[in-house]
């Protein structure tokens, strides 16, 4: 490490709680090959819009660009994590959490996760083609960083990004997109309950996760999603043996049953899930964020409109949470 870019200059260059310590220390661990190199404004803004990114956004992204002897150690950051996608391309499972920015760093700050990804989209869209993954298939999960970057203005109040790490993924061939439905290529982390005659998962296998994006739930929309992802698994990852479907959201979560029929897509949603037993966390800033777009401080002025929307609110206001549940079905 540069003498200059020690831990203890980042935390403070940065300003960072000390919380942050062991992100770094991980990153400052990531081999740097080639600088990185930044498209010019017009090269920026025709790529932004690819990837899904509303015109205010894109203007001021390209308004505050990190600079090397602007922003050392923002450029110090923005090359480890940039250099940390192009090592792990097309690896699966988490990365070294990316250190969330205080806003006392302004624009540059807000965005410089928006350039790690912009820097990025070439060495992912080449791994895409080598796995002879379509093109318009490549740019559709891409534009998830346009769609993240909606909901931070929506619920911030402001641009900028924070679900970085969830980005991760997408920007390293681990996610696609494909008929409605997100599927995530995972190494399954649990060993199920035993079933008579059934096979089950178990730690270290292959599954896929499927991760639900804002929009219809229907059984149709699901079913031909399902198809779609099986042939699609099959044709360009044939070296993976994805036995199993994951999902871990609040769409799981069996408190839903006492608020919505039976016969809801959501629930119908639920009952092709074993459940695995629950952590017992509060999730409810993160379900109020999802279904809302509103930050969990404005409950009073949530819209109720729907059942499920009166749903979340009365349970956050009579004092209980909702959790995320994990469950999987055989694929």
């Amino acid at each position: 490490m540069n003498p200059v870019h020690t831990v203890d200059h980042l935390l403070n260059a940065l300003r960072l709680a000390p919380q942050a310590r062991a992100a770094l220390e991980r990153l400052a661990e990531v081999q740097t090959g080639a600088p990185v190199c930044l498209p010019t404004p017009a090269e920026t803004d025709d790529l932004l819009a690819r990837l899904g990114v509303a015109g205010l956004d894109r203007s001021e992204i390209i308004a505050a660009p990190p600079s090397l002897n602007e922003h050392p150690a923002l450029w110090w950051l923005l090359d480890r994590c940039h250099n940390l996608l192009v090592e792990r391309m097309g690896t699966c499972g988490p990365l070294t959490p990316w250190p969330v920015l205080p806003r006392e760093l302004g624009p540059v700050g807000r965005y410089l996760y928006v350039w790690a990804f912009v820097s990025t989209v070439a060495d992912v869209r080449r791994y895409h083609l080598q796995r002879g993954i379509q093109e318009d298939l490549s740019w559709r999960i891409l534009s998830n960083l346009g769609v993240q970057m909606a909901n931070h203005r929506a619920i911030c109040g402001e641009g900028g990004l924070h679900t970085q790490d969830w980005l991760t993924f997408h920007f390293r061939g681990a996610v696609y997109s494909l008929g409605g439905l997100h599927f995530e290529r995972q190494r399954i982390w649990f060993d199920a309950e035993p079933q008579a005659g059934a096979s089950v998962p178990r730690r270290g296998g292959y599954a896929l996760g499927l991760h639900v994006p804002a929009g219809t739930l229907s059984p149709n929309m699901v079913e031909d999603a399902l198809r779609t992802a099986r042939g699609f698994f099959a044709r360009h990852f044939p070296d993976e043996d994805y036995r199993f479907a994951t999902c871990v959201s609040w769409l799981l979560d069996e408190q839903l049953q006492e608020y919505l029929s039976p016969d809801s897509n959501i629930l119908r949603f639920q009952r092709r899930f074993h459940l695995i037993p629950a952590s017992g966390g509060n999730d409810n800033v993160t379900m109020v964020e999802f279904i809302f777009k509103r930050p969990m401080s404005d409950l009073d002025g949530l819209p109720c409109v729907t059942t499920l929307q009166r749903a979340v609110v009365h349970h956050i206001r009579v004092g209980r949470t909702w959790t995320f549940r994990t469950g999987w079905f055989v694929w």
